[in-house]
């Protein structure tokens, strides 16, 4: 049973409500995935997990619970999240045949989506895991608010590295990629590819909803990331 996995970008037109389906249809079949179940979820930037353990637990594409992460052992299922700057991050266990995608903005890195994910993963036999963190917002590119520093300050007052001074006052340059790669290894996932890709530079490979609001466009499209037991 191969693990197959995917990074689509601009390559894959698709929206935040994910009604261009064909396109993804057609963009998977290019890069030879082969599934009647492409499961994604209605993110909420939370620490929610949808587990898919059983046939009887996939679901459609009306009505998607409310998560930000899915986990399955099932074959022949693929499993996704949609980013525009947020951390897509997808899970493995290559030796007990699990998988994982996760969403991870600001807030749900910070509530522990990463850590909830793992814990289902390990629920479902997974030992050692692995994750591949994929395109995302760079700190050069991410400017935050006092509030939000204040927020990463309350949960540990180490955070403070993942912080740097912006060029105006009460505001700060965020490593959000550095903080998801903590929480991972937190976690205790073993092997940690980090792409360091930034959404917000690549502007000819990849969507990015802060490029598309500094821009004044009407909305930006969603980078898809994927994962199958195939």
């Amino acid at each position: 049973m191969i693990i197959k996995h995917h990074f689509f970008g601009k390559d894959c037109v698709i929206d935040r409500e994910l009604t261009k389906r064909a396109n993804l249809a057609s963009a998977l079949k290019n890069q030879g995935f082969n599934s009647e179940h492409v499961l994604f979820v209605n993110q909420v930037h939370g620490n929610l997990v949808v587990t898919i353990d059983t046939k009887e637990k996939i679901h459609g594409e009306q009505g998607l619970p409310k998560a930000d992460a899915l986990v399955t052992n099932l074959p022949n299922i693929i499993i996704g999240v949609i980013t525009a700057d947020c951390a897509p991050i997808l899970l493995f266990d290559k030796e007990k045949k699990i998988i994982a995608a996760a969403h991870a903005g600001w807030r749900g890195a910070r509530l522990g989506v990463i850590a909830s994910t793992v814990v289902e993963m390990k629920r479902l036999g997974a030992e050692k895991i692995s994750a591949i963190i994929g395109p995302m917002i760079q700190q050069k590119s991410y400017e935050v608010s006092q509030e939000v520093f204040d927020d990463f300050f309350s949960e540990d007052p180490r955070n403070v590295t993942f912080f740097v001074h912006g060029g105006q006052p009460q505001k700060y340059w965020f490593d959000l990629n550095s903080y998801v790669e903590k929480k991972l290894r937190d976690a205790e996932v073993l092997e940690i590819r980090n792409d360091k890709i930034d959404t917000y530079v690549d502007e000819k490979n990849l969507f990015s909803f802060r490029r598309s609001t500094h821009r004044e466009e009407k909305d930006c499209g969603r980078n898809v990331s994927v994962i199958s037991l195939g």
